[in-house]
């Protein structure tokens, strides 16, 4: 057993104790390191909590530490191209690079000198010069992207980087609305045929390894745990720190009111939240129903089977509901059937 708490509860940070998506890892490190990439850019969605900061940072992290890239994050809700430049002018002085230049640089203006001679005073010609002269590979990640007027902006900007033909490559996270609603956008038109890694469960026999490693006990107490989590990244970090915290060492109640509060307060109420009404009506029949299959679901939820099909549809994708043989569903996510529990209080 390990002396210290291994697991993290905060989302996004890299923690100590985790499941490396290797397959994931590879295919987006080996394509942007490649000499001849098949794509310059990849989208990484999937339901929150499934792990997508975390493998985004573990990509970003490898490649500048192992290929040499320039890496540049960008905050979603800032002024992108401002900040873009801004950063890229620094991560290069990191690199020894830029030595000549001088930037100024602030929400309304940016102004390039280049030997205290030529000045450029446009941000999207700043941030062009300074790829052209980086003669670098530069990774651009971008968390949790919304369809904004500034992410639309940069993504027209981006678009014009690689038809010039700059290695400028993208890695972005995201929701599937909120990516499906950029992707709809004009200004954003490349995004569409940019390939997306969806983040499913996390496999199982790791967990199983990973919380008897780490706790030090048999492989059956370790399997419990591990079908707890349902392989959802989130659930994994959050019951593998209270199960390090507990005294007792078993699956106890009060363990298991700590994971589904935790869950509920920090992960599972936002989900909720950003579901329509329908599709929590839809939620609320598979949590009533006994057999969890479409007659029953339709039944309960009063729609029509064309219309239980999109909503149908429309939970999977966004990784709620998984299907469970013929006509059967189940939650994906881990107690979600305990937390529905709790929120009947708000329906009749």
């Amino acid at each position: 057993m390990v002396t210290e708490n291994p697991f993290s509860l905060m989302y996004g940070k890299i923690p100590t104790s985790f499941i490396e998506r290797s397959e994931e890892f590879i295919k987006i490190t080996n394509t942007f390191s490649s000499k001849a990439p098949s794509t310059l850019a990849y989208m990484i969605t999937g339901v929150r909590g499934a792990g997508k900061t975390v493998l985004m940072r573990e990509v970003a992290k490898t490649l500048r530490e192992k290929q040499g890239f320039i890496t540049v994050d960008l905050n979603p809700q800032g002024k992108l191209i401002e900040s873009f430049a801004q950063k890229l002018f620094y991560e290069g002085r990191a690199h020894k690079l830029f030595q000549n230049f001088e930037l100024t640089i602030d929400f309304k203006f940016a102004q390039l000198s280049i030997g205290g001679e030529e000045k450029i005073n446009d941000p999207e010609v700043v941030a062009e010069r300074l790829i052209k002269d980086a003669k670098r590979k530069i990774l651009v990640t971008i968390d949790e992207t919304n369809n904004t007027q500034e992410m639309k902006k940069f993504a027209n900007f981006y678009q014009s980087m690689i038809g010039e033909g700059y290695e400028v490559y993208l890695l972005m996270t995201g929701l599937k609305n909120n990516i499906d609603a950029l992707i709809q956008s004009k200004a954003a038109s490349f995004l569409s045929r940019t390939p997306k890694i969806v983040l499913g469960p996390l496999d199982l026999v790791a967990i199983v390894n990973e919380y008897a490693r780490v706790f030090g006990i048999d492989s059956a107490l370790a399997s419990q745990l591990a079908r707890l989590t349902k392989g959802y990244a989130f659930a994994y970090q959050v019951l593998g720190y209270f199960f390090y915290e507990s005294k007792f060492r078993q699956i106890e109640d009060g363990l298991l009111r700590k994971y589904d509060e935790y869950l509920r307060k920090n992960g599972y109420e936002v989900i909720w939240n950003g579901l329509t009404a329908r599709e929590q009506e839809f939620c609320i029949a598979l949590h009533k129903s006994i057999g969890k299959e479409a007659k029953e679901i339709l039944r309960l939820v009063n729609i029509k089977e064309s219309n239980y099909q999109n909503y149908r549809g429309s939970l999977i994708e966004k990784g709620i509901i998984e299907a469970k043989g013929y006509g059967k569903l189940e939650f994906a996510l881990p107690r979600f059937d305990e937390f529905i529990e709790t929120m009947m209080v708000y329906f009749d």
